[in-house]
């Protein structure tokens, strides 16, 4: 029994110090990343009059350089692509626990994806992996059970496999992020063919997630307790706007706070000014910006 003991006791020592051996690639994960936004806010770097969230939509058809110059007011993209409310929600909170809360949030709505219980857009976990030697994230990964209690004591417990490494060049992203936070796509995609949509898709409440829709609840409860001005933008689509999720979507907010875009304006029928279904050409992502200015300014002049 007494040797039990002693090699049970030997054995966990060794692992001990082994797995202290693997914090190098703990602390290192951090510096390889190529998106660096997160851990900005994490160290309270990102103090801005103005934050935009959102999905891939947000990133990359809101200019915040031009949101920026036309106000006077700072302002930055936070928007991730795939990301869902669940995953803006946790952006805002953590924004305010380590920065100085925006003015403005303006945050871009998924139409008619926002409470969809399909995976098209989900909580980023991916982005939360590196920097797992915060206790912050580590403990958001425990909630979204991604990583085990154990975790909180081992390195290894917090590692991925592909974090072990000694490789430390950066990682590159195929759509570069501005000085500002977005993602304007300059190019169209080549495999893209487009054809306007006209038909609009029917919207269905029983395929919402209640997970979803208390997040964006407490999105707005989050801007409410902290008096920060909050807009619902809808960006262009290279298809028919679905008014059903829109109807449906005006029972959880204050139409006043709304912004649409004008589904008169040509551009918007035009593939020319897109880069895919979803998403505009910088082109167009102009013009789509230069809406939500005048909607900003007009919003706060008549306040």
């Amino acid at each position: 029994m007494k040797r039990f003991l002693k090699n049970s006791i030997l054995f966990l020592l060794v692992f001990f110090i082994v797995d202290k051996g693997f914090y190098y690639f703990l602390i290192k994960a951090p510096e390889r990343e190529y998106d660096t936004r997160l851990e900005e806010v994490f160290e309270g770097n990102l103090n801005k009059d103005i934050i935009i969230l959102g999905s891939s939509r947000g990133s990359d058809n809101i200019l915040a350089g031009q949101i920026e110059k036309a106000t006077g007011q700072s302002t930055y993209n936070l928007s991730y692509q795939g990301s869902d409310v669940t995953f803006h929600y946790f952006m805002l909170n953590t924004l305010l626990k380590f920065n100085q809360k925006p003015k403005t949030v303006i945050l871009l709505i998924d139409n008619p994806y926002e409470f969809d219980s399909k995976k098209s857009l989900n909580f980023r976990i991916d982005r939360l992996l590196p920097l797992a030697k915060y206790n912050y994230f580590n403990e958001e990964l425990i909630t979204q059970k991604e990583k085990n209690l154990f975790s909180r004591i081992f390195c290894l417990g917090r590692l991925n496999w592909e974090q072990i490494t000694f490789n430390q060049t950066k990682k590159t992203s195929v759509i570069p992020i501005d000085s500002f936070g977005s993602m304007p796509l300059y190019k169209k995609k080549d495999t893209t063919f487009l054809q306007y949509a006209k038909k609009e898709k029917v919207y269905l409440e029983t395929n919402e997630s209640k997970v979803k829709v208390a997040a964006f609840k407490k999105f707005q409860y989050l801007c409410k307790q902290d008096k920060i001005q909050l807009f619902y933008v809808f960006s262009p689509s290279f298809m028919e706007f679905n008014s059903g999720f829109y109807t449906r979507f005006l029972k959880e907010v204050q139409k006043k706070n709304v912004m649409v875009y004008d589904s008169l304006n040509p551009v918007y029928k035009d593939p020319a000014y897109f880069y895919d279904e979803s998403h505009l050409l910088e082109t167009g992502a102009k013009i789509y910006t230069d809406e939500i200015i005048t909607f900003i300014k007009n919003k706060n002049q008549t306040k």
